[in-house]
């Protein structure tokens, strides 16, 4: 168990709380299912964040379960840029590319575009948190 009275940055995807998550505001008291944050999303959106909002995963054995406050939520917005593929037929991908945050007081998914950039995460900094393995019963999806 990692109880802490300092803060701790949670990363959320759009689709992920767009599909299944629940509207939250600055100074709601959160309970949500996490991992670590790989070092991919760390380099991508350059956050700080070091946990990642997950409603997908059935593998209830690498999830964490975090409680705390809500203390600032930041709406990512970005462009899509065109990568090279590893793969022998070089193939091009689209990744995001994260060029800008605004302060939000409420988030619910669905926050607009704005000057041609898309909405695609939030960055949420919780206080008074405290992360404890997730248990099998508390992982509902799959």
């Amino acid at each position: 168990m990692i109880k802490n009275n300092s803060k701790c940055i949670v990363h959320i995807e759009d689709w992920q709380f767009q599909c299944c998550g629940i509207p939250f505001k600055v100074g709601d008291s959160i309970e949500w299912i996490i991992h670590k944050l790989d070092c991919d999303y760390k380099i991508i959106s350059n956050s700080g964040a070091e946990y990642y909002y997950e409603h997908h995963s059935s593998d209830w054995q690498t999830l964490l379960k975090i409680k705390g406050i809500v203390d600032e939520i930041k709406a990512e917005y970005f462009s899509l840029k065109l990568f090279p593929n590893q793969t022998e037929n070089h193939n091009y991908t689209y990744h995001r590319v994260y060029k800008t945050s605004l302060n939000v007081e409420y988030a619910d998914g669905h926050d607009e575009d704005i000057d041609g950039l898309e909405f695609g995460s939030y960055i949420v900094t919780l206080r008074d948190f405290t992360i404890l393995p997730a248990k099998q019963n508390e992982v509902t999806f799959s």
